[in-house]
C-alpha cells in the first residue's frame, strides 16, 4: 500500500513537467495550421497583362479564288480572267470597331473564252479602312495599286500585254468558330468587289482600259 501511494506522489510531481510540453506541442501546431490556412486562402496570382499591341492587332491571311473580267470597255469586251492565289493584311483594330490595315495579295490564272489559256498574274498592294458591325462582321473599303502582266516568261511582258492596275474595292468578312486565343483567332469568310483603271494602256494594248474584280477567300483572322 505505501508502494502504491510512493508511485502516485511520485506521477503527480511529474505531471506539471509535461504539460509545458504538451503546451508547446499544442502551440506549434497551431501556428503551422494558422501559416496553411493563410497560404490556402491568400487569392491566385493575377495573369501577367497582355500588351496593348496584342490585344489590338489585326491580321489575316487567306487563299482566294477571283474573277477580273473587262468593265464598260469598248476595246476588249470579252477579256476574262479566272484563277486563284493568297491575300495576307495587317494592321490595328481599335475598341471603337475602327481598323486600318495594309497588305497585298496575288492572283494567277488563265485568260476565258475563245482563244484564250494565256496565264496572267495579277498583282496588287492594298490599304483598307475597316469596320466591326459584330464580333463576327466586318466591313472595309479600300485602296489599291498593282500590276497585271502576261506571264511567266520575260518574253512574253510587252506593253501590249502588261498594265499598271489603280482602283478601289469594298469587302464584306464572316467569322466562323470564333474563339478567344492569341493566335488563331476565327475562320474566316471575305467576298471582295472592285473596279480598276488600267492607266498606262496603249493604244495597241491587249488589255481592257477598265476591270472589275471578284474575289472570294477563306482563311484565318490571327
Amino acid at each position: 500500500m505505501v508502494q502504491i501511494e510512493k508511485t502516485l506522489c511520485r506521477l503527480r510531481r511529474g505531471s506539471p513537467a509535461r504539460r509545458p510540453h504538451r503546451a508547446g506541442r499544442r502551440g506549434l501546431a497551431a501556428v503551422l495550421l494558422a501559416a496553411w490556412l493563410a497560404l490556402w486562402s491568400r487569392p491566385a496570382a493575377a495573369a501577367p497583362p497582355t500588351s496593348w499591341l496584342a490585344d489590338h492587332i489585326a491580321f489575316d491571311i487567306a487563299g482566294i479564288t477571283g474573277w477580273r473580267a473587262a468593265w464598260a470597255d469598248e476595246r476588249n469586251p470579252g477579256f476574262q480572267i479566272l484563277g486563284g492565289g493568297g491575300e495576307i493584311n495587317l494592321g490595328l483594330e481599335f475598341d471603337s470597331g475602327l481598323g486600318v490595315l495594309f497588305g497585298g495579295r496575288a492572283m494567277f490564272g488563265p485568260t476565258l473564252g475563245a482563244g484564250g489559256g494565256d496565264l496572267y498574274a495579277d498583282v496588287t498592294g492594298q490599304l483598307i479602312g475597316q469596320l466591326r458591325v459584330a464580333d463576327w462582321v466586318r466591313l472595309g473599303l479600300g485602296a489599291s495599286v498593282g500590276r497585271l502582266w502576261h506571264c511567266c516568261s520575260s518574253d512574253l511582258d510587252t506593253p501590249q500585254t502588261s498594265t499598271l492596275l489603280t482602283g478601289g474595292f469594298a469587302r464584306v468578312g464572316f467569322d466562323w468558330l470564333s474563339r478567344n486565343a492569341t493566335l488563331v483567332r476565327a475562320l474566316s469568310f471575305w467576298l471582295r468587289l472592285g473596279i480598276d483603271g488600267h492607266p498606262n494602256n496603249g493604244a495597241d494594248s491587249l488589255l481592257p482600259t477598265t476591270s472589275m474584280n471578284l474575289t472570294i477567300s477563306l482563311g484565318f483572322r490571327l
